[in-house]
């Protein structure tokens, strides 16, 4: 019973969804184009299992998103859509089990050592290439040394020996070891272009 002053006003059917049961029918119909569309993307079969998981999974996203379509737009692109996405995400799920199953050996017999799994400590090539640049601009910085500072420098860091005996085997005062030692690093510091600091 309408209330007086009150008109009857049709609703728009141009903004509504779409009817249940057109839908449910048409998609019906679209069953067999779903699954041709997912079997060119899998690169599989029709019957094959895959296939048919992808079909059920997209025909079950259409049904629960079906309340989104409008009337007039056209179910044939959404549903086809919906199927490829479907089928790109079993295509990244085969990759990701296959990374997995490679990853991990079917058997003890098949596991590879620990230590395989252990990073090098080696130096890289780089670094190594790094490393002799470096070791021969201290040589040649060590070559452009005056004799003794060369000498006392080579006792103290490669031989190890202290400035006491440095000075008794090259019969020089301790002062003069330590000045020695001193202005060779400076200048081996300075040839490398780290500063004055330590050699």
């Amino acid at each position: 019973m309408l209330l007086a002053g009150t008109s009857f006003i049709e609703p728009d059917t141009r903004v509504q969804p779409l009817a249940a049961p057109s839908v449910d029918r048409d998609l019906g119909a679209l069953a067999p184009l779903v699954r041709a569309v997912i079997a060119a993307v899998l690169h599989e079969n029709r019957d094959h299992a895959d296939v048919e998981d992808c079909a059920s999974e997209t025909m079950r996203r259409a049904v629960e998103g079906k309340t989104r379509l409008r009337a007039g737009e056209p179910l044939r692109p959404w549903v086809i859509g919906i199927a490829r996405h479907v089928a790109l995400d079993a295509i990244r799920a085969r990759k990701r089990q296959n990374l997995r199953r490679a990853r991990e050996p079917q058997s003890e017999d098949e596991r590879p050592p620990l230590y395989e799994d252990l990073p090098d400590p080696s130096p890289s090539p780089f670094e190594r290439f790094a490393q002799a640049q470096q070791q021969e601009k201290i040589r040649r910085a060590m070559n452009d040394l005056p004799e003794g500072q060369r000498r006392a420098l080579t006792m103290f860091h490669v031989d190890g020996l202290g400035y006491q005996e440095i000075a008794g085997k090259l019969d020089v005062p301790l002062g003069t070891v330590a000045t020695w030692v001193a202005r060779g690093r400076r200048a081996v510091a300075e040839a490398l272009g780290t500063g004055g600091g330590e050699a």
